[in-house]
């Protein structure tokens, strides 16, 4: 169990109605919404924020690979195993895409340069809060603004997302994927 125990059955109006819906779609309640779900203000800013519905500017995979790779520099497997479980396959990642994922750096050869843009975009704003003039460049010669502005705040939102999942030590949900199932033994991310 986490450090704050998840709320269980009845849940709170705004969550309940959240997890008929996933659960319509196959979904098991996670543990992360049943933890923010105990404060009513906690899951209703938290699902507010959420950027994981069909209107996003950026394809499934582009989308993925933002969330697999903030998760994975943040050191969260919650929501790196959740994500990859869920949505690798769909988002055509391969299983040597995936461990790319958790590589401290990146592999230039294994990215499209559109992809590697995307990643190095990710890491630099794991690792400074901001891009360089030409880390920019390079994105927007891939990325219009709207997709630009999704990609930032993905990057946040997931950094959000590590935050709590981290720092309430979550465990794992028991079906999804785990980094030690990925890693490689050159260039793990510490």
């Amino acid at each position: 169990m986490g450090r704050i125990a998840p709320a269980s059955p009845p849940f709170p109006r705004n969550l309940e109605t959240y997890l008929k819906r996933a659960a319509s779609r196959g979904v098991q309640p996670l543990v992360l919404f049943t933890t923010l779900g105990r404060s009513e203000r906690a899951w209703t800013r938290f699902s507010n924020g959420s950027l994981l519905d069909s209107g996003s500017p950026l394809s499934l995979r582009e989308r993925e690979l933002v969330i697999d790779r903030t998760s994975a520099r943040t050191g969260c497997e919650y929501e790196w195993g959740v994500h990859i479980h869920l949505f690798a396959e769909r988002a055509g990642l391969s299983r040597e895409e995936v461990a790319g994922t958790l590589s401290e750096s990146l592999d230039l050869g294994l990215w499209s340069e559109k992809e590697a843009a995307l990643l190095s975009t990710v890491d630099a704003l794991h690792d400074r809060s901001t891009l360089s003039d030409s880390e920019y460049r390079e994105l927007a010669r891939h990325f219009n603004e709207d997709q630009i502005l999704e990609i930032l705040q993905l990057a946040a939102f997931y950094h959000q997302v590590a935050f709590l999942a981290n720092g309430l030590a979550l465990p794992l949900e028991p079906w999804a994927a785990r980094f030690a199932d990925y890693r490689t033994t050159s260039d793990p991310i510490s």
